[in-house]
């Protein structure tokens, strides 16, 4: 009997414990199904709204040279380094001239020369001037006193004089025009002298910064060798690469905001100043050039930064955080109260900027609209709500 009694015992034990965990986990599930979702609100209000483009790119400048060397030679001095500021036709560099400076100063002497022997040629194109004038008068004197007055071998004698005065005439014509064009060609060794000289003196093409140097005294260049590279601070801009599929958004002159990655709490305006009209096969971008208006003094070639274009600009329109936007079926929603349960009601959304979406259809001034403060839990329709 006492066995009897210790068994049922044990049964209804087991049996109270398990009571005790169904009805624990029923009251787990209502609790979970069927206890109210604290929920954050939002008030629907007018506000400005900015349909932006968001491309990633590098700081660069509109103009840049590598500036070089038109001639070979060994460089004497390097004026200026990296960072430093220069002025249109300031000196840079110098290349070792000796040598160039002896080439000239041949050159020079070359044209004494050369313009000596015109002034030669010219007195004896003078003289053989006068000779052949005497010739003429003297042989057209004897053919008129022919066959009577003179004798023939004297005749003869004065045709051939004439013939060689103006051969001599002929020749002097044509060395004289030989020695000017020795003139022209000594001057325009000069000139290549000169400009070569010159050429060792190499000065910066406009206003700018240098940005890097790759040679130093004692290093030989050839024509075209990089020396220093500069860049005008006038015109910078970031160029950023923008998915393709918001080409048609973009145009140039359209407002844009630049967020530098050293100073992402500071933003500079810019303005779009060129469209790239090719697409990368692989990345499936394309590059827009951002100028930049007010640029801080502490900045790099090459850094980077993330570029805003403004497509689109909306004054006095409902306005909603993205949070509150709960989608159905591809509809777009939000929950409302509807005294004290979630109601979801469909929306037409407009433009989106940032955490911030246009609303057009579905919702008034001064509505009311609801979001689960745990982000884990997702609102469904009819579900109790509790408003903090």
């Amino acid at each position: 009997m006492i066995k009897n009694f210790g068994l049922i015992r044990g049964y209804l034990i087991n049996g109270v414990k398990l009571f005790l965990l169904i009805a624990i986990i029923t009251a787990a599930i209502y609790w979970f199904k069927f206890a109210p979702v604290s929920v954050e609100k939002y008030q629907v209000e007018r506000e400005e709204i900015i349909d932006e483009v968001m491309g990633t790119g590098t700081l660069d400048a509109k103009i840049k040279m590598i500036i070089s060397s038109k001639i070979s030679g060994r460089i004497n001095e390097v004026l200026v380094d990296q960072g430093d500021e220069v002025s249109a036709d300031q000196l840079v560099v110098t290349l070792d001239n000796d040598q160039l400076k002896l080439q000239m100063d041949v050159a020079i002497a070359n044209i004494e020369t050369v313009e000596s022997g015109v002034s030669k040629i010219q007195r004896e194109l003078k003289y053989a001037e006068e000779v052949l004038s005497n010739a003429v008068i003297t042989y057209t004197r004897y053919k008129k006193l022919m066959p009577n007055a003179i004798s023939k071998e004297k005749f003869d004698k004065a045709a051939e004089e004439l013939g060689t005065a103006r051969a001599k005439f002929s020749y002097s014509e044509a060395a004289i025009i030989e020695a000017k064009n020795k003139v022209i060609e000594a001057k325009k060794i000069l000139e290549l002298r000169k400009a070569q000289l010159d050429d060792s003196q190499i000065r910066a093409p406009f206003d700018g910064i240098i940005i890097r140097r790759e040679r130093d005294p004692g290093n030989i260049v050839i024509p075209g060798s990089e020396i220093l590279s500069l860049i005008s601070t006038k015109d910078l801009w970031v160029r950023a690469w923008v998915d393709e599929t918001k080409l048609a958004k973009i145009k140039v002159g359209q407002l844009a905001r630049i967020i530098f990655r050293n100073e992402p709490k500071q933003t500079y305006p810019g303005v779009v100043a060129r469209i790239a009209v090719e697409v990368d096969g692989e990345s499936r971008e394309f590059i827009v050039d951002v100028n930049i208006i007010g640029l801080h003094s502490n900045w790099a070639i090459g850094q980077r930064a993330e570029v805003y274009i403004e497509t689109e600009k909306k004054e006095n329109v409902l306005i909603v955080p993205e949070k509150f936007i709960k989608w159905r079926n591809n509809l777009a929603g939000v929950f409302i109260d509807n005294e004290g349960v979630a109601l979801w009601q469909q929306i037409k959304i407009g433009l989106h900027s940032g955490s911030l979406i246009e609303i057009i259809e579905g919702l008034q001034e001064q509505d009311v609209v609801l979001n689960p403060i745990n982000p884990k839990i997702n609102l469904t329709d009819q579900k109790r709500i509790t408003v903090k």
